[in-house]
């Protein structure tokens, strides 16, 4: 409850800090505070807080792209799913080691390979097969 309670803050954060209107406010706010007469203390204050958002507004930002890469996986693999003819083995392949996408990188090339023989000499290539 607490954890999607957290991403909907995060969603929510990050859009409207994403919006362009957001980003001339803060423009706007920065300069005006640089530009009063507020001391070094209150420069030192600001730029730590602007750190610290910074920080959170960059993380609110990963988690959101980090959903919306999940989700667009999904569709990809349905794609692939429902695909006459795809190899379905690429399906969850973001989650596959270095040397799995090696093999079915190779894989592909080799299948590339008989795709080409193909279109060149079908005659051929169907007495192969």
């Amino acid at each position: 409850m607490l954890y999607d309670a957290g991403c909907r803050v995060s969603e929510t954060v990050a859009n409207i800090a994403g919006h362009p209107m957001a980003q001339i406010g803060v423009v706007i706010f920065c300069l005006a505070w640089f530009l009063l007469p507020l001391g070094d203390d209150a420069t030192a204050a600001l730029t730590l807080v602007l750190s610290v958002l910074a920080i959170t507004l960059t993380q609110m930002v990963l988690n959101q792209q980090k959903r919306h890469e999940a989700a667009l996986h999904l569709k990809i693999d349905e794609l692939i799913h429902a695909m006459k003819g795809a190899r379905d083995e690429v399906m969850g392949i973001e989650g596959k080691s270095e040397a799995e996408l090696e093999a079915l990188r190779i894989t592909g090339e080799e299948a590339e390979g008989v795709l080409e023989e193909r279109k060149a000499d079908p005659k051929r290539a169907a007495k192969r097969a």
